[in-house]
């Protein structure tokens, strides 16, 4: 996850350009292949998509848990209509608005946080 640090954002990049920038939603589906856990696929029109149907999309991977505890649970993150990230070592790995890259921060440092956990995560259990 270490190389994931500091990958800089750029809209609808998976990672994969010679530059390795990334968004959101790649960073977090990168994360949690990494953590061996599922991911619904990859739909380009939730760039696009109403909040709404995003939310859909996430109920249906996982369920809503109260607290973000476990590597790959999922945050959704105040931004626009919403940014992601994912639980790693106690911390969230998430796009930085400020920087335009991804970064790290310590549980302590977000508020509380919409979170939701795969329901085949070898974690799952609450």
């Amino acid at each position: 996850m270490y190389d994931l640090i500091g990958r800089p954002y750029r809209l609808g990049a998976d990672g994969t350009d010679p530059d390795g920038a990334i968004d959101c939603i790649h960073l977090v589906y990168t994360a949690l292949d990494r953590f061996g856990i599922a991911t619904p696929a990859f739909d380009p029109s939730w760039y696009d998509a109403p909040p709404r149907k995003i939310l859909k999309a996430i109920h249906d991977w996982g369920r809503r848990v109260p607290h973000p505890l476990y590597d790959g649970d999922v945050v959704l993150l105040p931004h626009k209509n919403y940014a992601f990230g994912t639980v790693w070592q106690d911390g969230i790995l998430y796009i930085t608005a400020s920087l335009q890259a991804a970064t790290w921060h310590p549980l302590t440092a977000f508020p509380a946080l919409r979170c939701y956990r795969s329901n085949c995560s070898p974690t799952s259990a609450s």
